[in-house]
């Protein structure tokens, strides 16, 4: 870690420091410009003379500029091999009293994938952990969603806070704002770039007590997580898939190379309770609503009509009803969290019973 991040800094040297990581310097390029000494002043030169401005701008907007120093900087991410020398986060504090547990997976994945995501989600929220993942579509919005439902989750970005990737997860990400925190290494203005997420996956197993992988394939950055995951000691542990998943693909290989094997929800929470070192909490398992025993007319004979990836047009062919009117049904059902849509499809979707 840079010497100069190791002692408490003064607000106008932590105004430098954002003001270079705004000038285009990667956080690899702004972690090696202040190893080289321990004077930010002298480190940072005419760079930082709108520091200022710059502290003043992101405070405008809800952001916090964090560095290693600060009493908010996650502890088990400042004993990684290369931590972030800056974060920007929105939302609430950081908070080492509750757990981290990553939880990753492909962004196509299967619908059961999804469900099984969220409700682990939930269930570790439950037993007072703290999710973190990338937001990105699939099962790291399913466990985002989940977590949501009992606690604070925190979404790691691949772009400045200010840029919303993919756009469609806008709506949750203002949520984790309100419910949790929104974190970036990387200034506001930058938009995604490919080698962004490997260097976000860093950080998503760095602050994690342990790690979930739902469902990956072979070819999936969720096993990039893993990896970082694994280099730096942390537990890793891996759902069950079905052999003629290839969604599944990089599952079997993990369960293969020693990955714990995880089956349902209060195993799962049992064995992060002894990778944190805390008390195993009572497991309470979720009651979740059966949309059938409260739906009824064309409400019913929609959501019943929904398969995995089903279009309005199918369903309506299929019930000899207007498109237009299954459309305006199925925002109502969504309205009410029993559908959800997706690139593929409309798909069922699940609530628990206390949500009602």
């Amino acid at each position: 870690m840079p010497s100069a991040l190791e002692r408490p800094i003064t607000e106008k040297e932590r105004g430098k420091i954002v003001a270079l990581s705004r000038t285009g310097s990667g956080p690899a390029r702004l972690a090696q410009t202040l190893s080289s000494g321990d004077k930010i002043d002298e480190l940072v030169g005419s760079v930082g003379v709108e520091w200022r401005a710059m502290l003043s701008d992101l405070r405008r907007n809800g952001t916090r500029a964090i560095v290693p120093s600060d009493d908010e900087y996650p502890r088990l991410l400042k004993s990684i091999t290369a931590p972030p020398p800056l974060l920007y986060a929105k939302g609430d504090a950081l908070d080492d009293s509750r757990p981290c547990v990553a939880i990753v997976g492909a962004r196509a994945c299967t619908i059961g994938a999804a469900r099984f995501a969220r409700r682990l989600g939930s269930a570790v929220a439950a037993a007072g952990f703290t999710v973190v993942s990338g937001l990105a579509r699939g099962i790291d919005v399913a466990a985002h969603k989940g977590e949501l439902e009992f606690g604070p989750t925190v979404a790691v970005l691949g772009t400045g806070l200010d840029i919303c990737y993919p756009r469609e997860h806008r709506a949750i990400a203002e949520q984790i704002v309100y419910q949790g925190t929104l974190i970036t290494e990387f200034p506001p203005g930058l938009g995604p770039r490919a080698w962004h997420f490997p260097a976000r996956n860093r950080i998503i197993a760095g602050m994690s007590v342990a790690l979930i992988a739902v469902e990956a394939g072979m070819g999936s950055g969720a096993l990039i997580t893993v990896g970082f995951a694994l280099d730096e000691g942390r537990d890793v542990y891996a759902c069950t898939t079905g052999p003629d998943n290839p969604a599944g693909s990089g599952i079997r290989a993990m369960l293969l190379d020693g990955a714990q094997l995880i089956v349902d929800e209060e195993q799962a929470v049992e064995m992060l309770a002894d990778a944190a070192g805390v008390s195993y909490p009572d497991f309470v398992p979720t009651t979740w609503l059966d949309p059938t025993e409260v739906l009824e007319g064309e409400q019913l004979q929609v959501y019943e009509a929904i398969t995995e990836g089903t279009t309005p047009d199918q369903i309506a062919s299929l019930l000899d009803i207007p498109s237009r009117k299954v459309s305006a049904v199925l925002a109502e059902l969504e309205l009410l969290g029993h559908v959800e849509s997706s690139g593929s499809g409309w798909h069922r979707a699940e609530r628990k019973v206390d949500a009602v």
